[in-house]
């Protein structure tokens, strides 16, 4: 599979709601699973449903996390929700582009 970033998502002609750049309004401590695909997908719902135009910036809390896989892919993923919506059956993705950057403080205090 090919690395998920800004330039592959432009060569494949991707065609739905990305915010490239936006305002950092939202200063998040930890990048762990749940924040990232609760508070930030509802955040990337927010700028394209309601114009809340803000990205995120994420702040590892502990020494070893995850920011370094997520700066490599420019901090974009995928939130795959599954389940029922009004009876019917949802299986759906959806790309996550609100996180501006990931800092760890143990290795960059001054950011």
């Amino acid at each position: 599979m090919e690395q998920l970033n800004y330039e592959v998502l432009e060569k494949s002609g991707y065609q739905g709601y990305v915010l490239k750049t936006a305002p950092e309004k939202v200063l998040q401590f930890g990048e762990g699973n749940f924040l990232r695909a609760f508070v930030d997908w509802i955040i990337s719902n927010m700028n394209e449903k309601a114009g809340f135009d803000s990205s995120v910036v994420v702040v590892q809390p502990i020494e070893k996390g995850m920011i370094e896989a997520l700066n490599r892919q420019d901090c974009l993923y995928h939130v795959n929700l599954q389940g029922l919506e009004d009876g019917e059956v949802v299986n759906s993705y959806r790309l996550i582009d609100v996180i501006s950057r990931a800092i760890s403080p143990y290795a960059d205090f001054e950011a």
